[in-house]
């Protein structure tokens, strides 16, 4: 009896996937898929480590986190020249990774949350430990123009000029103030006054770097306070 409602339920099924026309799959195209998704996530999740590591290093290069050494007037600059551009496209690959991930075993049967903070937490901490590596540095100095133009782009030190900021170097010392250029090649006067903030107490020196906060007066820049940054590799770029 039982036999028989096995042959008939066998029928019923094989019927219905030639009346629907069902295909089946061979295995081999299921593991290709497989690591096709396993090949994204891998990919994706160093692309982000990439830009989270670019975001950290160009803070560090460009004089980006000396705004804050200003107290509550550098707050403003330092939120001006954040390169916000990297770290999206850092969140971005992250994003794509969690979707893959959202796909396997793993998601359901742990806490997908704690999983993504996790994961969250390896990019941050890799991407902060590349930073301070050095191996941006060397990355940068083997930069060639012509041979590695994506690279070129994503290591060229860009000026930092916001709205209440400035980082450059001293080119030029005048009577009422400095000629700084910035890593863009932008040249800029630095308008010093009595009010002017040195906490290191003496004046800049030509070819010094120095990080400035203050405001524009249309071309020129008026300081509030000013420091020389030290231990930092000038923003000047190469000539090409």
């Amino acid at each position: 009896m039982n036999r028989d409602k096995g042959i008939d339920l066998e029928a019923k099924v094989m019927k219905r996937i030639k009346d629907e026309k069902i295909s089946f799959r061979s295995k081999y195209i299921f593991l290709a898929k497989k690591l096709g998704l396993g090949g994204g996530f891998i990919l994706s999740l160093v692309l982000a480590i990439l830009f989270f590591d670019l975001t950290f290093f160009t803070m560090k290069v460009s004089g980006n986190l000396e705004f804050l050494s200003f107290g509550r007037m550098g707050i403003l600059a330092f939120l001006q020249s954040f390169p916000y551009h990297w770290i999206l496209i850092g969140l971005l690959f992250f994003l794509v990774s969690s979707t893959i991930l959202s796909r396997y075993d793993i998601s359901y049967k742990n806490p997908f949350k704690a999983i993504l903070a996790v994961l969250f937490g390896i990019v941050f901490v890799v991407g902060i430990l590349l930073a301070v590596s050095g191996i941006n540095e060397v990355i940068e100095e083997k930069v060639v123009p012509d041979r590695t133009p994506i690279l070129c782009f994503l290591y060229r030190r860009m000026g930092v000029a916001c709205n209440t900021g400035l980082v450059g170097d001293v080119i030029e010392i005048r009577s009422d103030g400095l000629v700084v250029e910035t890593g863009d090649k932008r040249k800029v006067f630095v308008e010093l006054t009595e009010d002017t903030l040195l906490p290191e107490g003496s004046d800049p020196k030509i070819g010094e770097c120095i990080c400035v906060v203050g405001k524009w007066d249309k071309e020129n820049f008026r300081a509030s306070a000013l420091h020389t940054s030290k231990g930092r590799k000038t923003t000047r770029m190469p000539e090409s």
